[in-house]
């Protein structure tokens, strides 16, 4: 934490309020962001995307909880989905605290993300940042992980929804907030004067699912495909699968070159972004000129089969048990449930079919409801997990995520077990098992 001082002989202001004395708050707000390594930012109203952006650019690990209301950019809330560094989750009422957290230090007051908030209104706002202070910000810290939990995170079709209910609220007037909550779903903060304290049990497991999916495997794999992208990191076998699906080639690499045991990445310990990125560029130096690559003969043939039988929902409907057969098999993790099979590979299908009552239409309908069905994609996952009526036996997490990233890898990349660990050794916080 460090101390209100004065810099180059001018005064540093402690309390900032947007007056004549141009005090303004967005001055601690980029001062602050550009010191320090994590930031976490919570508003109920939110225009100003491009103070978050260039943090997140910036390799700043960003965490950024908002309002949906009347009040907030749509175009703002879809700038900041699915941005590397960059978390975002949302509440849509009972969210009144305006806390900005950077690193140590905290700004505590009335200005949301807004240009009203950092630079027109007047404001009080005060800057936690002397020593003494250390105790008040750790309260506010707990306070901004109390509103973070109880909060849902955005997604693309949580943003697009809450575009399309604000584009009807300027039409109709009246409960504008209301008819937003009612589009993007209720998610408020823990009150204990609202009798609604404990969440909905699925609800609750739906956010965690959510969570992991877009705050960590996603965002972590975007990255490492961005930075292998810019660096050049490609193999020339591999051209054709797409540079999510040669991602995918290289984590594996990384795993069964690098990754010796689970005591390897279980140790591995969580890295600042700077520290990662060369951890990164390093071993995609390697990987682009490596003689062992570890992609098998046939890989490239193996992502074209899953893609072929599974390639749209009217193809899922008409493939029947062999196809079906056939394109699970190509994929990394559904082979992996071989050891929860006797007598190795080829007793597999049998295994999965018996399992799922030798029932063709419930494969088509779980795996046709996965991959194209209606709704939020996390949702979808939850019912191949879990739903009685679309749930498949020999049919886990990571088959689903890779069948769904290698088949429509814009939404989702493919990611599998292997691929999680590799993510853990390269310093990325993800869940691995």
């Amino acid at each position: 934490m460090t101390a209100a001082r004065a810099e180059d002989g001018v005064h540093v202001p402690r309390i900032h309020t947007n007056g004549p004395g141009k005090d303004y708050v967005v001055k601690p707000f980029e001062r602050l962001a550009q010191g320090a390594f994590q930031i976490q930012l919570a508003a109920p109203y939110f225009t100003r995307h491009d103070l978050v952006l260039a943090a997140a650019k910036a390799g700043k690990t960003v965490r950024l909880l908002i309002g949906l209301n009347a009040a907030t950019s749509p175009a703002a809330v879809s700038a900041v989905v699915d941005v590397p560094n960059l978390q975002v989750r949302f509440l849509t009422d009972r969210f009144h605290a305006k806390v900005y957290l950077f690193d140590g230090v905290a700004l505590l007051g009335s200005s949301n993300l807004t240009d009203g908030g950092l630079i027109q209104n007047r404001e009080a706002v005060v800057s936690l940042d002397r020593e003494e202070d250390f105790e008040a910000v750790e309260e506010v810290r707990a306070l901004f992980v109390e509103l973070w939990e109880a909060a849902d995170v955005l997604t693309r079709e949580k943003a697009r929804d809450f575009r399309l209910a604000h584009e009807r609220v300027k039409r109709s007037g009246p409960a504008p907030d209301a008819m937003i909550e009612a589009a993007v779903g209720r998610a408020h903060p823990p009150n204990v004067h609202v009798a609604s304290l404990v969440r909905n049990r699925e609800r609750m497991f739906l956010e965690g699912l959510r969570r992991t999916v877009y705050e960590e495997y996603r965002p972590a794999f975007t990255e490492v495909d961005g930075l292998l992208d810019g660096a050049g990191f490609r193999r020339s076998e591999l051209a054709g699968i797409g540079s999510l699906n040669e991602t995918n080639r290289f984590l594996n690499w990384v795993r069964l070159s690098h990754v010796q045991g689970d005591a390897a990445w279980r140790a591995a310990p969580v890295l600042p972004p700077v520290e990662r990125r060369s951890r990164i560029l390093a071993l995609g130096a390697e990987w682009a000129t490596t003689s062992d690559s570890k992609v098998y003969d046939g890989y490239v043939d193996t992502v074209q089969t899953v893609r072929r039988v599974f390639g749209s929902r009217e193809v899922i409907d008409g493939s029947g048990r062999e196809d079906l057969t056939e394109g699970l098999m190509a994929l990394h993790a559904f082979y992996e449930q071989l050891r929860f099979v006797k007598g190795g590979a080829a007793n597999l299908p049998a295994a999965f079919w018996t399992a799922n009552a030798n029932d063709v239409r419930k494969v088509q309908r779980g795996l046709g409801n996965l991959l194209y069905g209606s709704g939020d994609f996390v949702e979808r996952l939850h019912d191949a997990l879990y739903d009685p009526a679309l749930k498949l036996g020999y049919f886990g997490l990571f088959c689903a995520l890779e069948l769904f990233g290698t088949v429509r890898p814009e939404l989702c990349s493919p990611v599998n077990g292997r691929m999680a660990k590799a993510l853990r050794y390269l310093g990325y916080a993800v869940h691995a098992t």
